[in-house]
């Protein structure tokens, strides 16, 4: 039996639009197994089958490896809300992807299993940090990946996840076609900035940092707790980010008391707003046996 551990993840980090991604210790559990058919439990049942995205990546990385494709059962044991910004796709991509390397012991490196799972995915800032752990970043040379990994200051994390979802599709519609220069070269200073305070623990400046011109100002629109949140960390100088696509918001701190104090604040005002904390991730995905 093989089973596979992989973290969920926050992409875009505000200022890192489909590069700059970081993996949360929310982890997603997969076991393979032999068996005389496919059989997948744990997931809806219009995905108990091919269609299974655990599945497909599977099949994805058999097809890499020139292998034909085998029977198992699988087994999904997650609680990674679907479609709200948290890399619950990235999560099934990868492990399938791992499993099937597992499978046929063929000792795939990172990298390959990075270039595979970005096949799929479209770009990497959600599989990278999956993989990696901690945080990545990442751009495409056509259609190779060329990644960064990026130690991270011990800061704490708090997800707030609304009940409701915001489609990547419909997040993307809402993004401008074009940018003024002086709205580029903000963008590209501010997401250095952030990179050099994630690793070296300046909260404040982390805070600073988050200032995003190419997404956030578009898509918040989808998210109505957005700029009461918004504006409680920016008042208090703390990191705050739309994970992903949203619609789920993190906010880290390298004091957890300050993310405590924002999660009493949403009980407050946001009643149907779920909030986790959490750490960032120090490893990436892994396997273990039995």
């Amino acid at each position: 039996m093989i089973e596979v551990y992989v973290p969920a993840t926050s992409a875009n980090c505000c200022v890192g639009f489909d590069c700059l991604g970081m993996a949360v210790d929310w982890w997603a559990h997969f076991t393979f197994e032999e068996s005389d058919t496919l059989e997948v439990d744990g997931c809806p049942d219009k995905f108990k089958g091919k269609d299974n995205l655990v599945v497909q990546a599977f099949y994805t990385a058999c097809d890499y490896l020139k292998v034909e494709y085998p029977t198992f059962k699988l087994t999904i044991d997650t609680d990674i809300p679907f479609a709200r910004g948290l890399g619950s796709s990235s999560t099934c991509v990868v492990a399938g992807i791992m499993a099937c390397d597992a499978w046929f012991k063929k000792g795939l490196s990172k990298s390959e299993l990075l270039k595979i799972a970005t096949s799929m995915e479209g770009h990497p800032d959600n599989v990278a940090p999956a993989i990696f752990g901690q945080a990545t970043a990442c751009f495409m040379e056509a259609e190779d990946v060329r990644m960064s990994h990026v130690p991270c200051s011990d800061y704490h994390c708090l997800v707030m996840v609304p009940h409701y979802e915001v489609k990547t599709q419909q997040a993307r519609k809402v993004l401008p076609k074009t940018m003024d220069f002086k709205d580029c070269v903000s963008q590209v200073s501010h997401a250095l900035v952030f990179l050099q305070a994630l690793q070296q623990g300046d909260e404040a400046l982390l805070a600073q940092s988050c200032e995003d011109l190419l997404h956030e100002p578009y898509r918040k629109q989808f998210i109505k707790e957005y700029d009461t949140i918004k504006k409680y960390c920016e008042n208090k100088k703390i990191p705050m980010w739309i994970s992903g696509s949203g619609s789920t918001m993190m906010v880290v701190s390298l004091e957890q008391s300050r993310l405590i104090a924002l999660s009493k604040f949403v009980e407050e005002n946001f009643k149907e707003l779920d909030f986790r904390f959490l750490t960032i991730a120090k490893k990436g995905a892994f396997i273990k046996y039995e």
